[in-house]
């Protein structure tokens, strides 16, 4: 009996030890996963920590990037154009040696510029504030391009270029963005074009396979020293320490075309020619995919409430769609019909500003359309602008009204197809804002001494220009008297120019004025939305001299007041 008890004692002794051992080990788990857990948290909070101050700083860039883009950018640009009035002749003409100093800043004005403007173009690809607007490409239409902007320089260097298709045009189609593989070739032109003597040739050779397309910008110059093949591609890299002053380059130039060609999924070296000079080689996917954080969809833009609308009558549809397209990027409003007769009920049941009218229609023709709209007191009074193929003087059929003598209703505008965009969108404003007598802009812009020379450079046109530091003080300008255009820089001391852009919206007279911006910064896709009033045009400073700037003002009131030539009546 008791070694029955004993042994029990035993047994449940043992179990107790087992049990106690199997506890402290799940004890010391349990320990070792409580600090495993604590120190994850830890990690957690000091990643976070870390994504947060990176966050920061991020913010912290891009604001001294923008700050940098309008800090500098808009004192250059008043240096410039100033640069430019005297090199133009303002003060009348100059001895030689003032003439040669005035070359001397003018071009060392530029390079500054140009090395600035590279700057920031880098920084803002690099950091995804640059998207790719994808779409199917033809290579050989963009070296063509290239080289049709090129033959300048090319021709003052004494330097012939030569394109060589490879294979097949029906290879060489991609999908990309066109603006930026565009500067990619003509940087690699102008690479080199510099560095070719006179009398050489520089070839682009190009082929495409089923799944790449490969491009190869060839020289006959003093070619790339081995040991510098792969770092001519990083920033403020040149072959010798001279050329950046010889040359006039950056030494970014290769480097923004690396960072465009990896954005698209390619890649891009460099090779030692055999005989004399060196090539530059670009090899891209035909079905490219690029970084997410750099490519954005083409998306339609949303049309800003209380817009003027626009009728458009085709019976195209294709037409009708480009140039609703055109219009709501613009900011319009759109009604389409297909046909006269739908045209003339939705003028009766909308609010019509304007409408765009094809001639040749099945049913009722355009101009039978138009003699309807002018005879009645609901529509007579808006304004129709002709979108055909044939020409502004073409005379219209013998109209009759109610069997009646001729009749011969005149349009207000006219637009001959194929249309050019920006003459498409001056003529509707011009219909949309008539006046008489000189043009008057309004410059908005903070820089008293880039308004200046802004100003200065309107002088000698039949242009009243009157300047606003503020946004308080343009909305006065404008309630005094409704400007023909406006000149927009959008870093203003009391707002923005955004804020002024939709104070402008919410006024009926001056929703569609025609607008320049002429910003110290890009102006991202969505800014571009937010900011269109009628026709509108985003030039960046520095980039864009008030020279260019006072060109494009002049094309755009030209438009204004000088209608296309009037309908004659046989």
């Amino acid at each position: 009996m008791h070694i029955v008890i004993i042994f029990g004692y035993l047994i449940l002794s043992a179990a107790a030890g087992a049990l106690l051992s199997l506890y402290l080990m799940a004890r010391r788990t349990i320990d070792h996963l409580r600090a495993q857990l604590v120190t994850a948290k830890e990690a957690q909070q000091t990643q976070n920590s870390l994504l947060l101050q990176r966050s920061e700083l991020d913010g912290i860039k891009d604001e001294f990037i923008s700050t940098v883009s309008h800090e500098l950018r808009t004192p250059l640009t008043s240096i410039r154009g100033a640069l430019g009035l005297l090199s133009a002749g303002l003060l009348g003409a100059m001895d030689p040696k003032a003439q040669n100093l005035l070359r001397i800043a003018v071009t060392n004005t530029d390079r500054l510029i140009r090395l600035i403007n590279d700057i920031l173009d880098l920084e803002r690809m690099e950091s995804g504030r640059a998207p790719l607007h994808i779409r199917r490409c033809s290579l050989r239409e963009l070296v063509l391009q290239a080289l049709e902007t090129m033959q300048a320089m090319g021709d003052a260097a004494g330097v012939r270029l030569e394109p060589v298709l490879m294979s097949s045009p029906d290879t060489i189609f991609f999908d990309g963005d066109p603006d930026r593989i565009l500067q990619v070739l003509t940087n690699l032109l102008s690479n080199a074009i510099k560095f070719s003597p006179s009398g050489a040739l520089v070839q682009i050779s190009f082929e495409g396979n089923a799944q790449t397309v490969r491009l190869r910008v060839s020289d006959q110059g003093r070619g790339i020293p081995l040991n510098k093949l792969d770092t001519i591609f990083d920033r403020f890299q040149q072959v010798e320490a001279a050329d950046a002053r010889q040359k006039g380059g950056t030494g970014l130039g290769l480097a923004i075309c690396r960072t465009i060609v990896n954005q698209h999924g390619g890649r891009i070296w460099a090779l030692a020619n055999e005989t004399a000079g060196a090539s530059l080689c670009m090899e891209l996917p035909r079905n490219s995919r690029p970084l997410e954080s750099s490519a954005v969809p083409h998306t339609t833009i949303t049309t800003p409430a209380g817009d003027a609308t626009v009728l458009i009558c085709d019976d195209d549809p294709g037409i009708r769609a480009v140039v609703s397209e055109h219009l709501l990027r613009q900011g319009y409003q759109i009604l389409e019909a297909e046909s006269g007769e739908r045209a003339i009920q939705l003028a009766h049941e909308h609010e019509v500003e304007a409408i765009l009218l094809d001639l040749y229609m099945p049913g009722l023709s355009g101009w039978e359309t138009l003699q309807r709209l002018k005879h009645s007191p609901a529509t007579a009074s808006i304004p129709v602008v002709i979108l055909s193929v044939l020409p502004p003087a073409t005379p219209p059929p013998g109209l009759h009204t109610n069997g009646a003598k001729p009749a011969a209703p005149r349009p207000e505008g006219w637009v001959q197809k194929p249309f050019n965009e920006n003459l498409l969108l001056a003529e509707l404003s011009r219909v949309l804002h008539t006046g008489d007598g000189p043009a008057y802009v309004l410059l908005v812009e903070d820089d008293v001494d880039l308004a200046a020379v802004v100003v200065a450079g309107f002088e000698d046109a039949n242009v009243q220009i009157d300047h606003a530091r503020t946004r308080q003080q343009a909305i006065e300008h404008c309630m005094l008297s409704r400007p023909d255009l406006i000149i927009l820089d959008l870093k203003l001391p009391d707002g923005d120019g955004f804020s002024l852009v939709n104070w402008l919206r919410q006024q009926p007279d001056l929703r569609t004025l025609p607008l320049v911006v002429y910003s110290g910064r890009e102006v991202s896709d969505s800014e571009m939305s937010a900011l269109r009033l009628g026709p509108t045009q985003f030039l960046t400073k520095a980039t864009v001299q008030p020279k260019e700037v006072e060109e494009l003002v002049m094309t755009i009131v030209q438009r204004l007041r000088h209608p296309a030539p009037a309908v004659t009546t046989p």
